[in-house]
């Protein structure tokens, strides 16, 4: 196993669940590193990127946990906006992810379980956060074990 894929694609899931717009960089980094796979990386990438923005919308609108760790108050706006913002960025890293996984259907029942855990996730956390956080960890540990076994 390459393990400085290993460490990039671990930074990437890490930062995608705690520090969502620095994923941006390992995912690029994975680009160049990994060109098996260099397009599915770049769409990542470029998901994570668009989605940025919606993600501060995120952290002013209340939705995100970094707006209460930050000390903010939410801004005031209606349902419908906050439900747009939300579903949209919701939609965008469902797509950051989808790529993610189109890169584990290659690393064996492993990477793939990993890959369709991770994928899973995204849109459940609308339902529990701590659902997300043990799908994702949980498909990121596969990946990881898949990636190994597959030897790349």
């Amino acid at each position: 196993m390459d393990s400085r894929k290993a460490l990039l694609v671990f930074l990437s899931i890490v930062l995608m669940m705690y520090l969502y717009p620095l994923s941006f960089v390992p995912l690029f980094l994975l680009s160049r590193e990994w060109s098996e796979f260099r397009e599915e990386w770049k769409r990542s990438a470029l998901f994570i990127g668009v989605s940025i923005p919606l993600y501060g919308a995120k952290i002013l609108l209340g939705i995100s946990g970094w707006s209460k760790t930050l000390g903010l108050t939410p801004l005031s706006v209606s349902p419908p906006v906050w439900w747009a913002v939300y579903l949209s960025f919701t939609a965008l890293q469902t797509l950051a992810v989808y790529y993610i996984y189109l890169v584990s259907r290659n690393l064996g029942e492993y990477g793939k379980a990993g890959g369709l855990a991770m994928l899973i996730a995204v849109p459940l956390h609308l339902l529990s956060i701590k659902l997300y956080f043990i799908l994702t960890w949980t498909g990121l540990l596969l990946f990881l074990l898949g990636l190994k076994k597959e030897g790349r």
